[in-house]
């Protein structure tokens, strides 16, 4: 190899290492997403190996970029295969639209099958020289020289030189990616004290016909040139808090040049936990049923000051954990005690990390800021209600994690012993600190599915936040193996509303994740590091925007936008430690933003419904006995997105 081929080798390769990291890809999920072999990507990355123009096509669409990107975008590049074909960037144009125009070469008798690119992109062919069979795969044309085609490249096509060498200019045209939620009214900025008056009057219309059904209602301003964005949203915020409030509707500010107003129906989040409590005795099970009550209760019924010093008097996790949620329903965000410190923040090792969790998701700081995701606790009180009152239990903890919801069940339950399952290595050395001087917690770093079926025979399995990162019906197969029979299983877990295809399933997750964002949103106050200033504001400024697309059937945009958002924010340059304690919220909202970039590639995040999990728990041997739906996100029914407690018996 070259010299010069040497470093456009490599710079390729750095490339498609730094864009897929960007992306939070393994090389396992990019070898899926692109069915190009992690060793292939991994020789390409290291410079090792002369990419092939089909392989990195694939990689391109893969990763969501353009060709040119991962090449460089320099109009001296050239990618040649083995059999001679080669491609050239020769221009491109990022605005309005993103088109990238190509010198194609292909020798007699070579041809390339091209993958479907994203939705909306065409393609233009002239040929300068010899004939090219191009065009969709179905029904391709014969091009002489001089001759032109254009076609929809979003499906299967071909090029191939049939008798004789061919030569074209090839032209990628993207679609326009479109900004923002479209809105059902454009206004001009009111003038006067009549036109403010009608603003209000169809917001309390559009409060009226979202709560009823229509779910969504966008409005955006038109802007006099004297009247800064900044401004106009500063006047949006305060005049809306004047429309009367419905507990049904949530509404928020959009920005930017035509700044808005968007109302969204938000079903109600909770309702009272389950009756069964007969496992729940003694005065901290009493205490935390009352403040899961509490977190209910009618807006301003509380008396929120002897709240917090539940937060704060207690040496409970759960208590604290209880009650600092209690004060955020009612408009008091609030962080339980001990919640906030970070330990490592690790980056994982690509030559290692497959598909564990710490692989796309950061495990410190989920031990670090998990607890005040919503029903975090509340979710592990639940299940801790419906555990045999056997005196000396010993259950079976499956995904424990860095083991938050198994030490809230030892503070409910002190006679329980435990066997701790989780493949993570960094969780693993989360759960050995925090039960090193607990003899009653047994400790095995392994999956479910490879746990030694001697084990079995479990009276009590249980298992919290962790079934949506395994293959469900392995896991259920798994547990099965492991409980006896008329054992109980109790499966906490976040699922999504039911779906039918890839689309749907995005849009549900992207409705899901962003509500428990949007439920904990806070403004951090003056003196806060600037950093954790403007990741707060940014994720309250973009998300809710976000969320509109997804609600208006664009849940390509949103994803587009989520992942653009991810990428800036990450950068933004922070302390380590939360500069306030309500900075906590925003460090979560960036592990809810993992979670739900690696739900789009379904790596160690394969949420499913409700419903799907119950038929996949019956088809590997469980008899469904209890079913609640402990925090909703997206939907009414209980067969929708939320948090979810399933008791199952073994059969």
């Amino acid at each position: 190899m070259l010299e010069t081929d040497s470093k456009r080798v490599w710079s390729i390769g750095q490339n498609v290492a730094t864009i897929r990291r960007r992306r939070g890809l393994t090389l396992d999920g990019l070898a899926e997403l692109s069915s190009v072999s992690r060793a292939s990507i991994s020789a390409l990355e290291n410079g090792a190996d002369n990419p092939r123009v089909q392989t990195l096509w694939n990689l391109a669409d893969a990763l969501g970029v353009n060709f040119g990107t991962l090449i460089g975008d320099s109009k001296d590049e050239c990618v040649v295969d083995d059999d001679g074909a080669s491609v050239q960037l020769i221009d491109r144009r990022t605005s309005p639209k993103i088109v990238e125009a190509y010198l194609l070469e292909l020798p007699a008798g070579v041809s390339r099958n091209a993958r479907p690119h994203v939705s909306g992109v065409h393609e233009h062919v002239v040929v300068l020289a010899g004939e090219l069979l191009t065009g969709p795969a179905e029904g391709p044309s014969l091009l002489k020289a001089g001759q032109s085609a254009s076609f929809a490249a979003d499906v299967p096509h071909i090029y191939s030189a049939e008798r004789a060498s061919a030569r074209a200019i090839v032209t990628v045209v993207y679609p326009l990616q479109e900004d923002g939620a479209r809105p059902d009214l454009e206004l001009n900025w009111p003038r006067s004290k009549v036109d403010w008056e009608e603003v209000v009057s169809l917001m309390a219309r559009a409060t009226i016909e979202v709560q009823n059904g229509v779910g969504i209602n966008t409005k955006r301003f038109q802007l006099p040139a004297q009247l800064s964005p900044a401004k106009a949203v500063s006047e949006l915020r305060r005049r809306i808090a004047t429309v009367p409030h419905s507990p049904a509707v949530r509404r928020f500010v959009l920005t930017g040049s035509a700044p808005g107003i968007l109302s969204l129906y938000r079903a109600p989040q909770m309702a009272r936990l389950p009756t069964a409590t007969e496992s729940l005795k003694g005065n901290l099970a009493d205490r935390c049923l009352k403040l899961a009550d509490l977190a209910t209760a009618r807006f301003g019924s509380c008396d929120l000051d002897r709240i917090q010093r539940s937060v704060s008097e207690t040496s409970s996790l759960m208590e604290s954990a209880l009650a600092a949620e209690a004060l955020t329903r009612h408009g008091r965000p609030t962080v339980p005690l001990g919640v906030g410190t970070i330990e490592h923040g690790r980056e994982p090792d690509d030559a290692t990390a497959r598909r564990l969790f710490e692989a796309r998701i950061d495990v410190d700081a989920y031990e670090a800021y998990e607890l005040v995701h919503p029903a975090y606790a509340r979710q592990t009180l639940a299940l801790a209600g419906y555990l045999p009152v056997t005196e000396g239990l010993r259950i079976l903890d499956v995904g424990t994690g860095p083991g938050l919801p198994l030490a809230m069940l030892r503070e409910l339950r002190p006679d329980l012993q435990a066997l701790a399952v989780d493949p993570s290595e960094v969780a693993v050395q989360h759960l050995t600190r925090r039960f090193a001087k607990d003899p009653a917690v047994a400790i095995q770093q392994t999956s479910i599915t490879e746990l030694d079926p001697r084990n079995q025979g479990f009276e009590v399995a249980v298992s919290v936040g962790a079934s949506h990162h395994l293959d469900t019906s392995a896991f259920l197969a798994a547990i099965r193996d492991q409980v006896r029979n008329g054992g109980r299983v109790l499966v906490a877990d976040e699922m999504i509303s039911a779906f039918s295809d890839c689309g749907g399933r995005q849009a549900a997750l992207i409705r899901h994740h962003l509500w428990y964002i949007l439920d904990t949103l806070v403004e951090l106050p003056k003196g806060s590091h600037k950093g954790d200033i403007q990741l707060a504001k940014r994720l309250a400024e973009v998300l809710p925007e976000a969320l509109g697309m997804a609600y208006s059937q664009r849940s390509d945009a949103a994803r587009h936008t989520i992942r653009d958002l991810f990428e800036e924010v990450t950068e933004i340059e922070r302390p380590m430690q939360p500069s306030h304690p309500l900075a906590v919220f925003s460090r979560f909202h960036l592990l809810e933003l993992q979670a739900l970039i690696a739900g789009f590639d379904y790596e160690v995040e394969q949420k499913t419904s409700p419903a799907r999990f119950k038929a996949l728990a019956r088809t590997n041997g469980f008899e469904i006995m209890e079913h609640h739906r402990i925090y909703a996100t997206d939907g009414d029914g209980q067969e929708d997105a939320g948090t979810h407690l399933l008791v199952m018996e073994a059969v």
